[in-house]
């Protein structure tokens, strides 16, 4: 229940993926309720489409209905256009919005060391925030793309690679952007268990990250997971296609080369990218000889399957400027109902169409490119157009 003083409620949240959700995410969730012991326990979650630029496994229904069955009290749909940046931009508007919807802890899993140490780290990073500018801004100087700039940048400052890895970074990036909000969250990182975010093999019994998992489906994963994310998992690859990024490069190639739409104002473009594309794709290229091709030192892999996706769906970059005051929901249980009374001043709650005309132009925007966003997905998985407004939100009774 809640406590009776508003302003002393516990509102716990994870950024996350679930892609899918396993042990590990089970133990962070766990942990962070051992820990806070919070009123309200939220997932902000990508849609359907990953930072990493690419559907995710199942879809984010399914998904949501997991991290509820497995801890959480409210799942909220992260915009697109958050979820298709690199990870300074992740970061930061995943706790922009976290932080106007009045969330007090943000709990995430680090790697290779203790909280302590972690923390220690991070306080001389953000303190010496100038100085690792200028080493990324060297490194990009030098042709290396953002990511890898700044890892060489760190590795530089701090003359030690430890603290190094992908989960590490994005934690500092919330850790950062906390401090660039002004923020009343507070941080508690807790320790990975099992195995690293980037193992693509599975080595441990109970604990896989979820590349390896995503990897290894023709294997029996069945204890990497809980029961529920199992079931859920074989019901949707019983009942789906997976997605078909073919197909997305022939939506992609339409929109480049035959509508002819610019490129210049997408999030992820950088000057000469569409021209470079429209070269390569002269050739019958299938989607992954195209994104090899596409990889450079200065360009992931990642960061061109996001600038694809935000190309198909028209998210420009004055998106990051926009202001709105809206939560997605995609599922939630008793708790969270005094939870939607208490925002209900501040923050408008979208769960059916009819909702949405409390929004505003803006919102309405963003609103729009989620829906555009989850109708793509059904065109790559063969499932139904227009589930948003067709899916009842479940409302799952406390245990």
């Amino acid at each position: 229940m809640y406590n009776k003083d508003g302003d002393n409620m516990k509102k716990l949240a994870i950024i996350s993926e679930f892609n899918p959700f396993h042990n590990g995410h089970k133990y962070l969730i766990e942990q962070a309720r051992r820990i806070i012991k919070p009123d309200l326990a939220v997932s902000l979650m990508s849609g359907d489409f990953v930072q990493r630029g690419e559907a995710a496994i199942i879809d984010k229904f399914a998904r949501a209905n997991v991290s509820l069955a497995c801890g959480f009290d409210l799942v909220i749909e992260m915009p697109n256009f958050i979820s298709l940046q690199s990870a300074e931009f992740f970061a930061y508007k995943s706790c922009e919005l976290l932080d106007k919807i009045g969330i007090t802890y943000i709990a995430f899993g680090i790697e290779n060391m203790d909280p302590d140490d972690f923390l220690t780290y991070v306080s001389e990073i953000i303190s010496n925030d100038s100085k690792i500018e200028k080493l990324t801004r060297k490194f990009i100087n030098e042709n290396y793309s953002f990511t890898e700039a700044r890892y060489l940048a760190l590795k530089e400052f701090l003359s030690s690679d430890d603290f190094i890895s992908s989960n590490n970074i994005l934690a500092l990036e919330y850790m950062r952007s906390i401090s660039k909000l002004n923020s009343q969250i507070k941080a508690l990182p807790i320790r990975r268990m099992g195995a690293n975010n980037s193992d693509l093999l599975v080595e441990d019994k109970n604990f896989a990250s979820s590349t390896a998992i995503r990897m290894n489906l023709n294997r029996d994963i069945r204890n990497l997971m809980p029961k529920e994310s199992n079931e859920s998992l074989n019901y949707f690859f019983s009942n789906h296609k997976k997605a078909d990024y073919d197909l997305l490069l022939d939506i992609f190639k339409y929109k480049l080369l035959i509508k002819n739409d610019s490129m210049e104002e997408i999030l992820c473009y950088e000057e000469g990218m569409d021209n470079f594309f429209r070269k390569l794709l002269s050739s019958n290229l299938t989607y992954d000889t195209f994104i090899n091709a596409c990889k450079s030192q200065r360009h992931s892999k990642s960061r061109m399957k996001r600038l694809m996706l935000n190309y198909i769906l028209d998210n420009k970059k004055d998106l990051n400027e926009l202001n709105y005051n809206f939560i997605k929901v995609l599922a939630f249980n008793n708790e969270a109902r005094q939870y939607f009374r208490e925002i209900n001043e501040k923050i408008k709650v979208v769960m059916r169409k009819s909702d949405t005309k409390k929004l505003d132009s803006s919102e309405l925007i963003i609103y729009e490119s989620m829906i555009k966003s989850s109708n793509l997905y059904s065109l790559l998985s063969r499932r139904d157009l227009f589930l948003d407004y067709k899916n009842p939100i479940k409302i799952q009774k406390n245990l």
